[in-house]
Parts: C-alpha cells; sequence; structure tokens
C-alpha cells in the first residue's frame, strides 16, 4: 500500500517530466491531513466549510455521513443518514446566523419519496427538516441573508422554484422559474445584500448565464447567454471578487476544453483564462484568497477509453490572465479529483480530493498566503440604545475576540459564522464607528452607530 507521502510524491513526478511539454513548474506541494478509507467512514467527501477557527464540518457521499475534521486532521463522524437503496443526495453547507449549518438531502432519482432540510449544531447535534418531496420538492444548497432567513432553489428540472426559508425548514415560495430561465443553481448573495446570483443551464445543456434574484423574487438575467463552444455541463461555478463576477465553464474557452471568465455586473464578459490541453482541462472550484487571486482545481479529461487525469490545482490573476498551475495530482487512472478548496482563518488552502487515494483525501496546501482580515460590509440597524442587538455583517469574522462602540468594549457579543455577529450595545458606548478584532486585524467601520 502506497504511503500518503508517496501517492503525492506520484504527481510531484508527473509534474517534473510534464514541466517541458506544458511549460509549469510546481511550487508547493499539498500535504494530506487525512484519507477516507477508515472502518468508521463511509462514503468519499464531496463538501465543507470552517465553521470555526481551525475546525471545518464536511459531507461525504455515498453512505452519507456528516463528519468534523480540525486543521491537523482529526476526524469524527457525526451524523449518518438512514440507509437508502436508490442512494441519497446529501448537500451542504450554509453557515446560518443562529449558530447552526444547513444542508439538505434527498432521495436520488426522478420520483424521491425522501426528502429534507436539515441543520447541525458545532457540538454536533443534528435536527431534520423533512418535506414531502412530491409537493415541494428538495433544496439545493442554502444561502444565508442577514435578514435571518435562508434562502434556496427547490425541486427538480422544470418545477423549480425559489423560496425563502426559516431555521425550521419551512419554505415561502417567491418565484417559479420558466423553461426559458434554464435549471437554476443559485450561489452567493451578492456584495451588498440585495441580491442572489447564479448560474443556470439552459437549453438541456446548450448554454448557461448568470442570473439575479431580489428577495422579493424578481428575476434578472445579468448575462442570458455565455455560448460555451462545446456547450454547458456540469462543474460550473461562479463567485464573486474584487467587485466582478468568475465563473468556470468545463467546456468553454478557444478550445472548448475549459476555460475561466468574467463578467461585470452590467453584462460585459471576457474571458480570462483558456485552457488548451484537454489533460489539464475541465476547471470547476473556483475561490478568491487573501492574496486578490483566484484558485480552483481542474479534472483530468476522458479521452481514448480512458481517463487522462492530471488533475490540478491552479492560479490565476484576474487582471492579467496569468496562470500557474501549482500541483498535480496522481497522473494517469482514474482522477483524483473534484475538488473543493477554502481558504482557513490562518491563511492556508484547505481542500478535500473525491477519489486520491481510492476514497478522498482532506489535504492543506501551504503557499505562505496573507491572513485573511475581518470585514464588516454594514450593520443593522445604525442606531440604538445601550443593550440593543446589533448585527455586523461582512467576512473573514471567525474567531473574533472584541467588538467595540467607538471605543467601548462590548460585554456580549456572538460570532455566528463568517459572515456575521451580533453584538449588544454596551454601557458607556457613545455615537461612533465600530471596530470589529480577529487574532489577524481589525476593521473599522467607515459609518458611524448612533447610540439614541
Amino acid at each position: 500500500m502506497k504511503t500518503k507521502w508517496a501517492i503525492w510524491a506520484t504527481g510531484i513526478l508527473t509534474v517534473i517530466l510534464g514541466a517541458g511539454a506544458f511549460g509549469q513548474t510546481p511550487e508547493t506541494t499539498p500535504q494530506v491531513l487525512f484519507t477516507f478509507n477508515g472502518p468508521d467512514i463511509d462514503g468519499t467527501p464531496t463538501f465543507f466549510v470552517e465553521v470555526s477557527p481551525g475546525n471545518f464540518m464536511g459531507i461525504a457521499a455515498n453512505g452519507a455521513q456528516i463528519f468534523s475534521i480540525t486543521s491537523t486532521g482529526a476526524y469524527q463522524g457525526i451524523y449518518t443518514f438512514p440507509y437508502l437503496g436508490s442512494g441519497l443526495r446529501a448537500l451542504g453547507f450554509a453557515p446560518a446566523l443562529n449558530g447552526q449549518v444547513y444542508g439538505s438531502a434527498e432521495e436520488s432519482g426522478d420520483t424521491p419519496a425522501f426528502s429534507e432540510l436539515f441543520s447541525v449544531a458545532l457540538n454536533g447535534a443534528f435536527t431534520a427538516y423533512p418535506y414531502n418531496p412530491s409537493t415541494v420538492g428538495g433544496a439545493e444548497v442554502p444561502v444565508q441573508h442577514p435578514d435571518n432567513h435562508l434562502y434556496a432553489v427547490m425541486g427538480k428540472i422544470g418545477s423549480a422554484r425559489f423560496a425563502q426559508l426559516d431555521y425550521q425548514g419551512n419554505p415561502t415560495f417567491l418565484h417559479t422559474f420558466s423553461a426559458s430561465e434554464g435549471v437554476p443553481y443559485l450561489t452567493f448573495l451578492g456584495a451588498k445584500g440585495d441580491f442572489f446570483y447564479g448560474l443556470s443551464m439552459i437549453g438541456e445543456f446548450v448554454d448557461v448565464g448568470i442570473f439575479r434574484l431580489s428577495t422579493a423574487g424578481e428575476f434578472s438575467w445579468i448575462v442570458p447567454s455565455i455560448s460555451p463552444p462545446n456547450g454547458a455541463s456540469y462543474g460550473i461555478d461562479l463567485v464573486q471578487a474584487g467587485g466582478h463576477f468568475y465563473g468556470t465553464l468545463p467546456n468553454g474557452g478557444t478550445a472548448g476544453v475549459g476555460s475561466i471568465f468574467e463578467a461585470t455586473f452590467d453584462g460585459n464578459l471576457r474571458t480570462v483564462y483558456s485552457f488548451t490541453n484537454e489533460n489539464f482541462g475541465d476547471p470547476e472550484n473556483l475561490i478568491e484568497a487573501s492574496d486578490g487571486m483566484l484558485y480552483g482545481t481542474a479534472v483530468g479529461g476522458y479521452t481514448h477509453d480512458q481517463y487522462n487525469a492530471y488533475s490540478n490545482i491552479f492560479r490565476v490573476d484576474p487582471s492579467s490572465g496569468k496562470f500557474e498551475i501549482l500541483s498535480v495530482f496522481n497522473a494517469g487512472g482514474s482522477p483524483d479529483c473534484p475538488c473543493k478548496l477554502v481558504q482557513g482563518t490562518d491563511g492556508r488552502i484547505y481542500g478535500i480530493s473525491y477519489y486520491q487515494n481510492g476514497s478522498g483525501t482532506f489535504f492543506v496546501l501551504d503557499l505562505a498566503l496573507p491572513k485573511p482580515q475581518p470585514f464588516v460590509r454594514f450593520f443593522a440597524p445604525q442606531a440604538g440604545v445601550v443593550g440593543h442587538q446589533v448585527l455586523l455583517w461582512g467576512r473573514n469574522l471567525l474567531g473574533v475576540t472584541g467588538v467595540g462602540f467607538n471605543g467601548t468594549p462590548a460585554t456580549f457579543f456572538s460570532v455566528a459564522s463568517s459572515q456575521g455577529i451580533c453584538a449588544e450595545v454596551p454601557t458607556g458606548a457613545a455615537t461612533g464607528p465600530i471596530t470589529v478584532t480577529t487574532p489577524n486585524g481589525s476593521y473599522t467601520t467607515t459609518q458611524p452607530f448612533t447610540v439614541n
């Protein structure tokens, strides 16, 4: 049996031998922290999120198990879903402002008999909120809004609806997607908190567009047609970074083997990078890191009746389009990706691979990136009396050690997620800015909070 080091060493050798052909030089090697092949592990990892500094929560597919894992690789199974002979789709996670993490689960197939939203507390307590799949339909991964509701796309192809959910999973349907609006994938809440954005498959995977939805359910297109040359496919992704949208198209680019695109809020579209070799193609996951660069993973192509699986982790400069392959997974055989990436509060990039070592891994890539700094986008309400609860909404807020109202420390505050903090206006506070402090730095709002 190969050791973890030997598995990664195979990938290193492949990069070195291929450097002349593909013009890439490896910079670093990910460290495998955990391999999903133990006796108490059921499934392969498909999704994870950091829920507190150095602590992650994720989902393993197949057997559908929820797990927690630390930045050092300490693994613990939290919950295993009931066995269903037809299989189970378990999706997640969305950290919510009530301190829970939400996801959804549904029986596989066109006519599922089982569907639910679920929540998991940081102590591992699991709660299910069942749906009738024939009348409501399952939810995709929900998105938290600062109005203390979750929002999600629910239902199947041809019957998808946009819904507002309370924390007990009760839906209020706001929009039904027409055939021309495609098959939607809600991905994130916009920077200003007024609209949700996502990608939609149009016309049986012929095309893909970027859409916008208001909290009232008003639908509009940002880009109604991106027109990848070989059509749309699974694996598309969309993020917001530096005031623009960035996304992946597995069939995009001049060679039709993958591209990374940029779209502005007024609908202008440009290609940032086109993959030129199908062996390094099929880009999927994208994240923006603290250095302003985009990082992602790509899955090697399937050609000539075999996988040419040069799955890799890459970096691209969204301004210049400079592209670098940072690390290549084990080449040949079945692919090691798809993968997911998350930048941790410690600045390192953590990832899961679906297939590496046969059953998937949890790994870390240390590129000596800056630790993510806290940022408060807005707070609500903007005025209040001593003892009033104030929501601070932003990013990189895990691990907050202090909140100050014009220099007066808040006695009570709670960190709900990386996006939200609830703080109580302290005795002695005066009108002025709010400062949030984490081990990585501090952020002071430009707008004052008015103490009445």
